[in-house]
């Protein structure tokens, strides 16, 4: 299985409903200023009711390290430590996974995906909740990421660009089979000002599987607004259509057929 262009070169795939998509993660990322003055265990008693269809599951905690010289003798010094800054909740049903914090709220739906306006729908209701509950003073940042596992179903020999429109190429007198690759773009949509992440990863392929590519499309954008403000959502149907192009322009058809 090589990168290379050994084979004819496939153009991008039309974009359509696929209806096995071959997403493995849907999430929108809403980022906030903060207006509260909780604190965590206060923060935890709001969330933590299971009273809108969810249960809780785990805190979130971050963790910090550090070291410094110190010359008397020589030697260092080193610090670490983990704070709580939200939870990680989970639908009764297990579709989907909400973490709340008092930086913002992240929805994430996980397989099957079903569709657009059924996540939307979610998000609404599970904002509500968020907003009632912590009041946050301003949106900053309004993000729809989608991760896609490919699965390309690769022989002996044959070009990874079959799959991946424009995938970049290996140097022809390199060696040509490859184990993994990691190629990631940092985009900007001129006319929106959205912005988006493109990455394409292979971790190691296992023999006689498919390649499990991963496809992962994060569109964004930085905002002022409040948290009731109904630009929100068309923010979201905007960065719906920027994943949604970007996606069929970085898959061919030969790999849109596949999950048709």
């Amino acid at each position: 299985m090589v990168l290379g262009t050994t084979q004819p070169h496939l153009y991008m795939a039309k974009r359509r409903h696929l209806k096995n998509a071959p997403i493995t993660e849907a999430l929108i990322d809403f980022r906030v200023n903060s207006s509260s003055d909780l604190s965590f265990d206060q923060f935890k008693d709001e969330i933590g009711k299971s009273d809108f269809g969810y249960y809780l599951k785990n805190p979130i905690a971050e963790g910090f390290f550090g070291f410094r010289l110190t010359t008397e003798p020589l030697s260092t010094e080193t610090t670490s430590q983990s704070t709580q800054v939200g939870l990680r909740l989970h639908s009764q049903d297990e579709k989907y996974v909400a973490q709340f914090r008092l930086t913002g709220l992240t929805l994430s739906r996980l397989p099957p995906y079903e569709d657009w306006d059924k996540l939307i729908l979610e998000m609404k209701r599970v904002w509500e909740v968020y907003e009632k509950r912590l009041s946050p003073g301003r949106v900053t940042r309004i993000a729809a990421r989608y991760i896609n596992n490919l699965r390309l179903p690769m022989q002996l020999r044959e070009s990874y660009q079959i799959y991946l429109n424009k995938l970049v190429d290996v140097p022809e007198e390199a060696p040509q089979k490859v184990e993994s690759f990691f190629q990631r773009f940092q985009l900007v949509d001129v006319e929106s000002a959205a912005r988006l992440n493109l990455t394409l990863a292979l971790d190691a392929t296992p023999a006689n599987e498919p390649a499990p590519v991963i496809l992962d499309v994060d569109a964004f954008v930085n905002t002022d607004l409040p948290p009731r403000d109904e630009r929100i959502w068309e923010i979201l149907t905007n960065l719906r259509e920027l994943k949604n192009r970007t996606f069929f322009a970085t898959i061919t058809e030969e790999t849109a057929r596949l999950y048709e």
